[in-house]
């Protein structure tokens, strides 16, 4: 609480805890929030509140990032499967174009079904190292 600074006894008629804070942080997309409350204490040095509320910043940091991996998670499945979807359209799109002239529409849609595939491809590979990220800051196995 003081690391190994012990608190000072105040005299008489004065309080030993001289005031309060308060942290909140919201943890993800979720909006729940985890709140911290800590007391300053007489003759407490600053260097000891700014380690205490360290501690505590760190603590949320590491709940913020824990909070987020399902979700992070979720979004990348959601991506993958939307991927095989599109890969599958596209599959159909290329077997028609050897076989039968494609609309232009069709054209079009197996163009952009390239590029889009390759975008997503590329964000779901963003979405694997956001998640391994949120695990090495949460300090959970990958």
């Amino acid at each position: 609480m003081f690391g190994k600074d012990k608190p000072v006894k105040p005299p008489k008629n004065e309080p030993f805890i001289t005031g309060n804070f308060n942290i909140s942080q919201t943890l993800g997309a979720s909006g729940r929030t985890l709140q911290m409350a800590g007391y300053l204490y007489y003759g407490e040095d600053q260097g000891s509140i700014e380690a205490r509320l360290r501690m505590m910043s760190d603590i949320m940091d590491k709940e913020k990032a824990r909070s987020e991996i399902p979700e992070l998670e979720a979004k990348r499945e959601q991506m993958i499967r939307g991927l095989g979807q599109a890969r599958d359209v596209l599959a159909e799109l290329e077997e028609k174009n050897k076989t039968d002239k494609l609309s232009s529409n069709e054209r079009m849609q197996l163009q952009n079904m390239r590029v889009n595939i390759g975008k997503v491809s590329e964000e779901i590979d963003k979405g694997t190292e956001a998640i391994a990220e949120a695990k090495k800051r949460a300090g959970v196995g990958a």
